[in-house]
């Protein structure tokens, strides 16, 4: 009884750690995961979609900002059409596995579409990780506040740059 208590506890243990919201710093770039569409805040503007985030890293010219973003872009790609063939092939293995005289067959596409979508959550899982990764260097390169005090005819000023 134990033994089964401490299992399911180990299993659960990861659900019971989380935190139900994202805090969202005004001054930095923040990464919201979600499973579609991935979206970033950054200076009050939600940008979805990798069209919008190429232009957001784009204009940085930072070349590891852009590497990351392009990893992100294919480990997306390439994790979807492995889960998409993946769904497929388990379902046409379970169906030619039914069949006594295509069984081992079945069975060897069911085992290797299983194994094709694990890896298609990896890619899918990395891809969000590289995003985030994009995001946090973003905000250690490129997110510096600066003050600097301005003078016009009413008089003396000072302005903050985030």
């Amino acid at each position: 009884m134990l033994q089964r208590f401490c299992f399911v506890f180990l299993l659960l243990f990861p659900f019971f750690v989380g935190n139900a919201q994202h805090r969202i710093d005004p001054s930095r770039m923040n990464y919201l995961f979600s499973p579609k569409p991935n979206s970033i805040i950054y200076r009050d503007t939600l940008y979805k979609g990798s069209q919008e985030f190429k232009v957001l890293f784009l204009r940085t010219m930072d070349d590891d900002l852009i590497r990351l973003y392009d990893k992100h872009q294919s480990n997306k790609i390439w994790g979807t059409i492995l889960n998409f063939a993946g769904a497929i092939g388990i379902v046409t293995g379970i169906k030619l596995a039914g069949d006594a005289n295509t069984k081992t067959a079945g069975w060897i596409t069911t085992g290797t579409s299983f194994l094709s979508t694990i890896a298609g959550a990896y890619l899918t899982t990395s891809s969000q990780r590289n995003l985030a990764l994009a995001v946090a260097l973003f905000n250690q390169r490129h997110n510096k506040v600066s003050a600097g005090i301005g003078f016009s005819p009413n008089g003396v000023g000072l302005a903050f740059n985030f």
